[in-house]
């Protein structure tokens, strides 16, 4: 004999409401509106951080995923850009952080190289940034990569103004003492 689940009677001011299908599509297509414009910058910010642009394509396309799973936690009066950056970032971060991804090299096709672009000096600089710390990458990509301001750089990094600015000089001189050969910040 089959038995159906009791379902609870709610009073009907505290019945939950079910979630129409009008208003979800209305949702998904504003949500989909305002994030369209931000995912080129999301995917510079992806392939400076994880320096492969396939997987940067994977970040991306699960970062909007997460974010429109978790849009309830954004706070109303904030903007989408840091909001989703941050939700890149640290996607990207799991991304390197998995083990596959250490153990696992897949053969890259070789780069496209601009004509008359330095080939040299832009591997240098690639070395450069994959001897940084995941945090200093993040906060050079963000404010000189992507060109944002540094007030959207610290609400992505999730510190004052004053401290994402303090990254960032940091971050650039590790750079140069990796490309001219010098130490690094601790040999001030």
């Amino acid at each position: 004999m089959h038995r159906e689940a009791a379902v609870p009677d709610f009073p009907p001011h505290l019945a939950p409401a079910a979630p129409s299908a009008p208003s979800t599509a209305l949702a998904a297509a504003r949500f989909e509106a305002e994030l369209r414009p931000l995912l080129p910058q999301a995917l510079r910010l992806a392939t400076a951080m994880l320096l492969d642009g396939a997987a940067a394509e994977d970040a991306v396309q699960e970062a909007a995923l997460r974010a429109w799973q978790r849009r309830e936690n954004r706070r109303e009066a904030s903007a989408l850009g840091p909001w989703f950056l941050g939700i890149v970032a640290n996607r990207c971060r799991e991304t390197r952080r998995a083990r596959w991804l250490r153990v696992v090299k897949l053969a890259e096709p070789p780069e496209r190289v601009a004509e008359g672009a330095d080939l040299a000096a832009g591997l240098d600089v690639r070395r450069a940034l994959r001897a940084l710390p995941y945090g200093a990458r993040l906060a050079l990509v963000l404010r000189f990569f992507l060109d944002l301001p540094l007030e959207e750089v610290a609400a992505v990094l999730g510190c004052s103004v004053e401290a994402a600015r303090s990254r960032v000089r940091r971050a650039a001189h590790d750079v140069e003492a990796v490309l001219t050969g010098s130490g690094g910040h601790g040999d001030d």
